[in-house]
């Protein structure tokens, strides 16, 4: 893996008389998609809020492209960038004009290096249009570009699917993981769906109630997900007289005409072909056999979350 951009070492936080954040630790890497995934409350925007210097740390440590957040706070912020709810836009200005704007509060910031950006963010061709006719999405894409301009190591954004529709998700998820693997950008992105960090994400934290459940990569994810086996929903005339015939197979019966049937998931199909031979032989009439839902990845992380912590293999 690459040299780690976003270091978080035992993060507490306390706001009033409530302990929200309790020793919050993980590592973000340079190139990597990473997914900050918890349930709505669990501590994220707090986290993150903390990362980019609009909440002050209590305890712990925070490095972002190696410099302290507490020693070299100028340092550390500047390799930031982030949209923290949504983009700060003037709707009366343009795109680019948005962009030069920003762009005089950072220094080496570079007409060439807005057109640069406009192009990452696919906004060329609407860039001179005022941001008050653009979509959810192009402005989206427009606080990605802003918050990029001046090369940060890492980019923060919370929740920014939100509101989008199916196109526009695509649109920045494609963006996003550009950034990261093409540009060599650590990417945080928090969300409370695992669906959504399923096709964005190459790692994922999760945290549950202000404490962090783990670090996994979306493949362990999915390996978790995974059962070994195939389930059916056998539908028959008769549940009693076709399980009679089911010795030897994992079934449950779910009431008079439904059965669901487990098979290796290696060799469902010839297992299926030769129970419904049986069956037919025997006289049951088979009306349908059709695949049960498998368990998804929202299963593990709701799991995950309520259990507080149980691990993945």
């Amino acid at each position: 893996m690459s040299n780690a951009a976003l270091i978080i070492s035992g993060l507490n936080k306390t706001l009033g008389k409530k302990h929200i954040l309790h020793d919050i630790s993980f590592e973000a890497y340079e190139g990597e998609v990473f997914g900050f995934l918890g349930p709505n409350g669990a501590g994220k925007t707090t986290t993150i809020k903390i990362i980019v210097g609009l909440l002050r740390l209590d305890e712990g440590e925070i490095e972002v492209g190696g410099f302290d957040i507490k020693k070299n706070y100028e340092k550390a912020m500047a390799n930031i960038g982030g949209i923290v709810e949504n983009p700060e836009l003037y709707k009366y200005m343009t795109g680019r004009q948005n962009l030069m704007q920003y762009a005089r509060m950072r220094e080496g910031v570079t007409a060439e290096r807005i057109d640069e950006v406009v192009k990452l963010v696919g906004l060329s061709n609407r860039i001179d249009e005022k941001v008050g006719k653009y979509s959810l999405g192009m402005r989206q894409r427009l606080g990605v570009a802003q918050a990029i301009l001046h090369h940060p190591k890492v980019l923060i954004l919370d929740e920014p699917t939100n509101g989008l529709d199916p196109a526009g998700i695509k649109e920045l998820r494609d963006i996003l993981k550009s950034l990261a693997h093409n540009e060599g950008i650590c990417v945080l992105v928090s969300s409370h769906l695992m669906s959504e960090m399923e096709l964005m994400c190459d790692r994922v934290g999760i945290i549950a109630n202000g404490s962090m459940i783990g670090v996994y990569t979306v493949a362990e994810m999915i390996s978790a997900s995974k059962t070994g086996t195939d389930e059916y929903i056998y539908e028959t005339d008769s549940s009693e007289k076709a399980s009679a015939l089911m010795a030897g197979y994992n079934f449950t019966i779910t009431d008079e005409t439904h059965i669901d049937v487990e098979f290796p998931e290696e060799n469902a199909s010839q297992a299926m072909a030769e129970l419904n031979e049986k069956l037919i032989l025997a006289g049951v009439k088979l009306y349908s056999v059709s695949p049960k839902e498998k368990k998804k990845l929202e299963d593990v992380f709701i799991e995950l979350t309520q259990s507080g912590g149980a691990q993945i293999e």
